[in-house]
């Protein structure tokens, strides 16, 4: 039997969290837990599902402790690992992000573009406010951060942490798609390894292999030339996301050598994509009346029962999955592989150290282990440097409460790219984020 462990989720009113609970509690014996607490600053959102996560541990661990809290202190006091997925400002938020960039002919996306800017200035002050206060307990918390935007958070993290080496920055877009490629390949996805490098929501696969040795990258590569890309839970996603794959065909089509990742479709098709947008009904509209409506219906149905009965146990085969395994990676110092972010130091060779850059590597009891890349290519380094130089000057914004650094971060963004349309969605974005940061103007 291995060790118990005590975790705190962290945005327990996601309609991500029932899954979450449903995969670590089918995982149990890879990472038991002793004591699981539920912490949200707004339990109304929790409430909905609460009854159907305590279900699932009555039924499968009853031995763990439940706690359910919007008190911080309760929270992070006495827990060995935080699994953090905040969404800062929830749905009403991110319907702003997408919804007021579209009044300006750019890009509307949660985590890309001006969105991702606002969406990113909120995270960094919930991530810090969190991150103090597990600290003020215990230095030997882990931190498992799946908060997005996650390149803009954990590059501020590392600049507001420099020694926190607790702090894992995760996110599970490139497990994702590795899930697709086995799919594909007709493999089983535990098999698959990767090479990759970039940064978070902004990087390119560029080998991929079995464990037995046997290489794949070619085979993948032809397949995605001339057939659609599809995700592997296809049937259960919209046209908009079916869209998202299907531009990774396009951008092969163009630069065939490595296979980029489904984001990087909005810095190459924006204009495209704005036009195909309905600027009263974007994505967030979209994911409450599908994702959470189903998520939702499945847990009322848990109100009241003593038992969980027949009622689906709603798992995840990406996000959770990959999150109950990072925790047991360290845990048990596995030194598992996955697509990690970390500080480049040295990972990608002509590229700034200070960066924190998406690659292959491993996770154990030390924490993070890049595996070095080497040399990229112009193409790659000009935009990756590009961006970067806009996620520094986010952060910079923020951390200093600058409003020259924040517009020229939005100016140097590849969805933007003009002053005047950068100015005028700033300023629209810090009147609607007023209650959650401030940019002070300066003269110049």
């Amino acid at each position: 039997m291995r060790k118990t462990h005590k975790i705190t989720v962290s945005g327990a009113g996601s309609c991500r969290t029932p899954a979450l609970i449903g995969t670590l509690m089918k995982m149990k014996d890879r990472f038991p837990v002793s004591k699981v607490v539920f912490l949200d600053k707004d339990l109304k959102r929790f409430h909905k599902i609460e009854d159907y996560c305590k279900l699932l541990i009555k039924e499968f661990s009853p031995e763990t402790e439940i706690i359910v809290t919007d008190d911080l202190d309760v929270g992070y006091s006495d827990c060995d690992f935080v699994f953090c997925q905040m969404r800062v400002g929830q749905n009403a938020m991110r319907s702003l992000d997408e919804k007021i960039p579209l009044k300006y002919g750019l890009v509307g996306q949660e985590t890309c573009g001006p969105g991702g800017f606002a969406y990113g200035m909120r995270s960094i002050g919930g991530m810090k406010e969190m991150v103090d206060c597990v600290r003020k307990y215990s230095k030997d918390t882990w931190i498992l951060n799946y908060t997005n935007p996650a390149a803009i958070v954990g590059l501020a993290l590392d600049m507001l942490y420099p020694d926190d080496k607790r702090i894992i920055n995760m996110c599970d877009q490139p497990y994702s798609m590795m899930v697709s490629f086995a799919k594909i390949l007709g493999v089983d996805p535990k098999t698959l390894r990767a090479r990759y490098f970039g940064l978070n929501h902004f990087g390119w696969f560029t080998d991929l292999y079995d464990t037995n040795g046997k290489n794949y990258f070619d085979q993948l590569r032809n397949f995605l030339k001339d057939h659609d890309f599809k995700p592997y839970n296809a049937e259960q996603r919209t046209k908009s996301w079916l869209d998202t794959y299907l531009r990774v065909n396009r951008m092969m089509k163009c630069v065939p050598e490595y296979i980029p990742t489904t984001y990087l479709q909005y810095y190459f098709y924006a204009d495209e994509i704005v036009e195909e947008s309905d600027p009263n009904f974007t994505r967030a509209d979209e994911t409450i009346l599908t994702r959470e409506k189903e998520v939702w219906d499945v847990c009322a149905k848990a109100v009241g029962r003593e038992t969980l009965g027949d009622l689906e146990v709603l798992t995840s085969p990406v996000f959770g999955s990959m999150m109950v395994e990072v925790a047991e990676s360290i845990a048990y110092d596995l030194k598992n592989e996955f697509i990690v972010i970390t500080k480049n130091n040295g990972m990608i060779d002509n590229f700034p150290s200070e960066a924190m850059v998406e690659v292959a590597g491993v996770l154990g009891k030390d924490g993070v282990t890049g595996y070095p890349f080497g040399k990229i290519k112009t193409f790659y380094k000009g935009l990756m440097e590009n961006q970067f130089a806009y996620e520094k000057l986010t952060c910079e914004a923020w951390i200093e409460k600058d409003y020259t650094k924040a517009l020229e971060a939005l100016a140097l963004n590849r969805t933007v790219n003009d002053f005047d349309k950068a100015k005028a969605v700033l300023d629209d974005l810090m009147e609607a984020n007023k209650d959650y940061w401030y940019l002070e103007k300066r003269d110049v």
